[in-house]
């Protein structure tokens, strides 16, 4: 049923690598996915994707004001073995970097321009849904890089972050659902918007910043959390040493930015995006 569109959609969705070291000299890695939107190189990604770049800015800041303090060689201040101290993006390609980047953790949204950038490196850009013919019950499907080991490996002599043999090319892997119900949350303090698509099934860890798409490959929002909402139910369980434990049941549903959210961010920032128009046609903005 999606076999055409997850082809599409392969076409415009990229993995992003995020690494980073901590202070004892652990390395994290993880992955997400992101969008490609126009060939300009401007992409769309879910905002949490920033959080250890965030961390490395608040933690290194920490860094500076403990080692001010310990220059007597004492201890006055505790360093926290687990502070980052490196961080790194891997978007797609070698040698791409994020610029011009606007970040909402609070509509979990995250927009910027990668650079540099060749368009014929997308063989296919997005279409937008218009979201007023978006209705529960509507077949959806998304798409991203989950059940990935994206293993990095840190260098001291270059002090960069290198991408363990193996790990590329990552398999794309899709699951479907419905459309479920539009959720609203208010507006940011920012102005935006705060809506969000609701599906039948959770997003994967790995597809979060990936597509929502339908059967023609609409983009009808960005993948950015799961939600577990309680069923009510709550049986009792017995387990072999006679101890009797509750059991709360819920079921995980998946949250993506409304591309009416989506859109309204892309128009105010000035990023070219297509989308489907009133006519089922085509239109550009910009």
């Amino acid at each position: 049923m999606f076999a055409d569109a997850v082809e599409k959609a392969m076409k415009f969705t990229r993995p992003v690598i995020i690494s980073y070291r901590t202070l004892d000299g652990t390395v994290v890695s993880s992955c997400a996915s992101f969008v490609m939107l126009n060939r300009e190189g401007w992409m769309v990604t879910a905002g949490h994707v920033f959080d250890s770049m965030t961390r490395l800015n608040d933690d290194g800041e920490k860094i500076r004001q403990a080692n001010t303090a310990n220059t007597d060689g004492n201890e006055h201040v505790k360093m926290d073995p687990k502070w980052v101290t490196n961080q790194s993006f891997w978007w797609g390609w070698d040698g791409v970097t994020i610029k011009n980047v606007y970040i909402s953790r609070e509509i979990d949204v995250a927009i910027g321009k990668l650079e540099p950038f060749n368009p014929d490196w997308i063989l296919e850009y997005p279409v937008m849904k218009d979201p007023d013919t978006m209705r529960p019950g509507t077949s959806l499907c998304r798409i991203g890089f989950p059940f990935t080991k994206s293993t990095t490996d840190f260098s001291e002599k270059t002090q960069t972050f290198h991408i363990r043999e193996g790990v590329l090319p990552m398999p794309f892997f899709p699951n479907d659902c419905i459309h479920t119900r539009n959720i609203y949350m208010g507006r940011s303090s920012d102005g935006y918007d705060m809506s969000y698509i609701e599906t039948s099934t959770p997003g994967m860890r790995g597809q979060s910043g990936g597509p929502i798409f339908d059967r023609s490959c609409k983009i009808a929002g960005i993948q950015v959390k799961t939600a577990h909402l309680p069923l009510g139910f709550h049986p009792t369980i017995r387990k072999p040493n006679g101890e009797v434990v509750v059991e709360n049941q819920f079921i995980n549903v998946g949250l993506g930015v409304h591309v009416r959210t989506l859109t309204e961010m892309l128009d105010s920032l000035g990023v070219k995006y297509t989308s489907e128009s009133k006519d089922r046609g085509f239109r550009v903005n910009d």
